[in-house]
């Protein structure tokens, strides 16, 4: 989590406590200890445990009942639901992921860029889908780890590609120097195909192709992907490629009707 400079306390104090929510948004399944997240803000530990606790004051976080995990609050679900008329898009692109999920039979994500995240809105299941795949709604990561993040990066001005790559490898590093290399060889592949590839980069076996869906002005606000075995997407490739590419700019041509902000 990037840490302020120049700031007052107050502004500090917001800036470490929405990075604490968005963490909190990367395990929605099993939630947080304590000392993972503090390690993972790179914040002391007595910190973290203060502004948990203003946050679950707030409704903000809660305590997952009897563990000692912490996850996102009833207020969080309240603000999206109120934010949802402004930034609803998942109901633009029901329909055509569910008309790719039913054609492929594969795994359909929409994904949204959240500054240098992707988060996943909308997933839809084909019968050949990957049950145990766990990249689920309301999964946060970092736009380099994910083709359809990738779709986005690789949309951005080069500067602003370059800058947030920078801070997503900074964020995974943690996870060692393989799982590094294995991020740059997706984006640097991506980059050269114009969409997001991962061949297998990330999970063994499974590959998997994004496509960015843009704003009115031009900016890369979503993205379309599908995954599949490596073996079974591979041969279908160009096809699911032109099917994806279709389907996001249909989605594109109605964004205009949400107002969505670039």
């Amino acid at each position: 989590m990037p840490r302020p400079s120049n700031r007052s306390d107050g502004a500090q104090s917001l800036h470490r406590a929405m990075g604490l929510l968005r963490l909190l948004s990367m395990r929605v399944a099993t939630g947080w200890r304590l000392s993972d997240l503090a390690q993972e803000a790179g914040l002391e530990h007595s910190t973290v445990h203060r502004m948990l606790a203003c946050l679950m004051d707030e409704g903000m976080a809660i305590r997952v009942p009897g563990t000692r995990r912490y996850a996102l609050g009833p207020l969080a679900y309240e603000l999206g639901v109120a934010a949802a008329p402004h930034f609803a898009i998942d109901r633009l692109a029901a329909a055509a992921l569910s008309r790719l999920a039913a054609d492929t039979r594969d795994i359909v994500f929409l994904n949204v860029r959240s500054g240098a995240d992707s988060v996943c809105i909308a997933r839809f299941d084909g019968r050949k889908a990957l049950k145990a795949y766990t990249v689920d709604v309301g999964t946060r990561r970092p736009l380099s780890l994910s083709a359809g993040g990738v779709a986005m990066l690789i949309a951005l001005p080069r500067a602003e590609q370059a800058r947030l790559e920078a801070l997503n490898l900074q964020a995974i590093v943690r996870r060692g120097e393989a799982r590094q290399t294995a991020v740059r060889r997706m984006v640097q592949r991506s980059r050269r195909l114009g969409y997001g590839f991962n061949q297998e980069d990330i999970i063994p076996g499974i590959a998997a192709i994004g496509v960015a869906i843009c704003s009115p002005q031009g900016a890369p606000v979503a993205s379309l992907s599908l995954a599949a075995t490596g073996s079974d997407l591979l041969p279908r490739q160009a096809r699911l490629l032109e099917m994806l590419r279709a389907q996001a700019a249909g989605i594109a041509l109605q964004l205009e009707q949400l107002r969505y902000p670039a």
